[in-house]
């Protein structure tokens, strides 16, 4: 272990072999300590350890010693080689220096004189420019030239520095300039805003040139655009506080109070007021579009672009979203009378700000502004709490007089409520017919408000057995069925006349229903009337004839008794007219297919069904008086009525009555070896028509192949020697249809 070991162990030691070790400090403390003896007693003895190591190290390492020594002499002596070298580099260096100096500093001073002349030349160059530039800026400024004379001054600016201060050829002159150039800027100011107010383009371009040369093109375009930015937020917002002044108008409240948003007059004022800032907002963009397009179109002559990236500013798009972003606080933040005056005409709101919104896509889509990004922001998102109450409000006007039209307990509206709120739904659907969206919202409303209507019609329409008793007059149920009847008709003509899709159809269905309920007894009773033909003996010959059968007279009675007792009741027959010309074409439908089923059928008969035919013509023609409607089944009865008299085999040439009905008429034709139908499927004749009523040609077709495949198979299993004459018509019709 070294010494130096041995001391760090001690604490009295270990001090002196600290970094941060202090001499006055450890004296002080010795000191204080009254160590002073025993502190030097073991100093002594600690040096004594040290020179003793000191000189053990020594002898141990003598040899060493006496080396590195003579080498120190080695070193004294290149150290001197050196030193003389170095001292003859440095006076080589002196030398090299005497020679070059005197060139140095001649070529440096040439150098001088050289810069001062081209400076002078340069100032001089500049005087005279200048010179020639002020007397050419007078003249111009003399012609009233502002374009001209905003470039002289543009080069002008661009040649005046700090070097030609004290000049008396600049100095004189630069006063003048000064004024030049306030006064061109003051008049650009004036073709600047004479141009946007009027739209002038030519003048708007003037001023941008101006500008542009004076190097205010961007703090005047900035300040155009912000200017309008701000004035249309406060207008806005002026209009929104709705503090308007209303002594002219003669309001005032008791005592002097406000009247504030509870008057005509202030709704008026509010009203005209936000027209007035639409118009502005509206205008002011027509002005920042032609600026726009002036700085998209103009080009800078030094740099080549376009000034609207020379100015860094885009009017456009910062005028839309600041009126877009405006509009958001405000209508967000309206006062409770302003937002009274906008749930309730919401319409006009709508239509301001959302043609002012058209205004400015349209203006934006022209040319020279096709990169100009207008926000995408639909203005209806920003009314859409308006919308909402003004929809619920107009809801309650709409269901309010049908809650007055049908009070309940069985009262029925009369034509003139239901005409009432008729005006009431074209009233909603017209204040909204500015805009399709939300016309078509209205327009829902109205529909709601219609099926109401219906609901309660359908709540007051009779369907039990009450109505099937038509032996009399109408009884109270009939009564109150035909007054239903009369409101969905006055509904369906009044809503027809209205150019909106308000579910005429829904009405138009319940109307059908209605009617139902009163020709549904009429139906039943004539179906019965008109299958009594089958209990009648038409076989008879030619000489027993005697006018028409009797069912007529009782199909006659029932209508007429339809016609003058019912239908008199219906306010508006016309209207219904429709579903009486179905009645009256389902009624001669089913007499012909009554006709075509008759059998046996003679001669006699067949004349007495023509004459039937004629009849029942004449006997429902009061279902339709216009005679018109229904003339397809009129044309079936007359083509038939001339079947009945044609030869069998001539039956098969026949093209305008259906195939189905001359097959089953030609079963009347045919012996008893050949059934009917109905006979095969073991039907009676009625059971049988209504089944063709409510069953296709095909399927009535394929009802008689059915019983002529049943009559072949009888022939065959009975041995009978032919056929009957009338089964190779049927066949070949048969044949035909296939």
């Amino acid at each position: 272990m070294s010494v130096l070991d041995l001391l760090q162990e001690q604490d009295v030691y270990k001090c002196y072999l600290e970094d941060d070790y202090d001499h006055e400090q450890y004296a002080n403390t010795v000191i204080a300590a009254s160590a002073v003896t025993q502190t030097l007693n073991a100093l002594k003895v600690g040096v004594d350890k040290l020179d003793a190591a000191l000189e053990e190290h020594v002898s141990e390492h003598y040899e060493d010693l006496i080396d590195q020594a003579t080498g120190i002499d080695i070193l004294e002596e290149s150290l001197s080689i050196v030193k003389s070298r170095v001292g003859q580099l440095q006076r080589s260096v002196n030398s090299v220096r005497k020679r070059i100096s005197e060139p140095y500093h001649s070529i440096s001073s040439r150098t001088s004189q050289l810069g001062r002349l081209q400076k002078t030349c340069d100032v001089l160059r500049r005087v005279t420019r200048i010179q020639y530039l002020v007397r050419r800026l007078r003249q111009q400024v003399e012609g009233k030239e502002i374009a001209k004379t905003a470039q002289s001054l543009s080069e002008l600016e661009y040649l005046y520095g700090d070097d030609l201060r004290g000049i008396n050829a600049v100095e004189r002159d630069l006063d003048w300039v000064n004024t030049a150039r306030r006064d061109t800027e003051r008049t650009a100011d004036q073709i600047f805003s004479q141009g946007l107010i009027s739209l002038n383009q030519n003048q708007t371009s003037t001023a941008l040139q101006v500008y542009s040369c004076l190097g205010l093109l961007q703090d005047k375009v900035r300040s155009v655009v912000e200017e309008r930015c701000t004035a249309v937020g406060t207008e806005l917002e002026v209009v929104m506080a709705g503090n308007y002044d209303l002594s002219s108008h003669g309001v005032s409240a008791p005592g002097g109070a406000s009247s504030f948003g509870n008057t005509p007059a202030w709704r008026a004022n509010f009203w005209s007021s936000l027209d007035r800032w639409c118009d502005g907002a509206t205008t002011n963009y027509s002005q920042l579009q032609v600026l726009h397009r002036t700085l998209a179109r103009r080009r800078d002559p030094v740099s080549g672009r376009t000034l609207l990236e020379e100015c860094d500013v885009t009017p456009l798009e910062s005028y839309v979203g600041t009126v877009n972003r405006v509009l958001e606080q405000q209508m967000r933040g309206v006062g409770s009378a302003a937002r009274q005056a906008l749930n309730a005409e919401y319409p006009k709101v709508l239509r301001l700000v959302v043609g002012m919104w058209t205004h400015f896509r349209e203006k934006a889509a022209v040319e020279g502004l096709e990169g100009v990004q207008l926000p995408n922001d639909d203005p209806r998102d920003i009314l859409a709490a308006f919308q909402g109450a003004y929809l619920a409000r107009s809801l309650n006007r709409l269901l309010d007089p049908v809650n007055i039209a049908f009070p309940g307990k069985g009262a029925v509206p009369s034509p003139a409520e239901i005409e009432g709120i008729v005006r009431c739904i074209v009233s909603e659907i017209s204040a909204a017919r500015g805009d399709t969206e939300l016309k078509n919202l209205s327009v829902t409303n109205a529909v709601k408000a219609v099926r109401d209507m219906l609901g309660r019609c359908e709540s007051l329409t009779h369907h039990g057995s009450g109505v099937q008793d038509i032996s009399g007059p109408p009884n109270q149920y009939h009564t109150r069925n035909i007054a239903v009847l009369n409101v969905l008709c006055t509904l369906h003509t009044k809503l027809g006349d209205i150019p909106a899709d308000l579910r005429a159809g829904e009405v138009w269905i319940m109307v059908r229903e209605v009617m139902g309920t009163i020709l549904a007894p009429f139906r039943l009773q004539l179906d019965q009337i008109l299958g009594s033909i089958h209990e009648a003996d038409y076989s008879m010959g030619t000489g027993s004839i005697a006018g028409c059968s009797d069912y007529i007279a009782l199909v006659e009675e029932t209508i007429t008794h339809l016609t003058s007792i019912y239908l008199t009741g219906l306010a508006n027959k016309s209207a219904v007219q429709p579903i009486l010309t179905e009645f009256q074409t389902s009624l001669l439908s089913l007499f012909l297919r009554h006709l075509v089923v008759v059998r046996p059928l003679g001669e006699g008969g067949k004349m007495r069904l023509a004459t039937d035919i004629a009849e029942m013509e004449r006997v429902l023609t009061p279902l339709n008086g216009a005679g018109e409607r229904g003339a397809d089944i009129y044309r079936d009865l007359r083509a038939f009525r001339s079947v009945m008299f044609m030869n069998t085999e001539d039956l098969v040439g026949v093209r305008n009555v259906r195939r189905d009905l001359i097959l089953n008429h030609l079963f009347s034709r045919a012996g008893p070896a050949l059934p009917s139908p109905y006979k095969v499927a073991g039907w009676t004749a009625c059971q049988y028509v209504s089944w063709l009523d409510s069953h296709s040609t095909e399927d009535a077709v394929e009802m008689v192949q059915g019983a002529v495949q049943w009559y072949e198979d009888m022939v065959r299993e009975s041995g009978a020697p032919n056929f009957d004459p009338v089964y190779p018509t049927i066949i070949a019709l048969l044949s035909l249809h296939v």
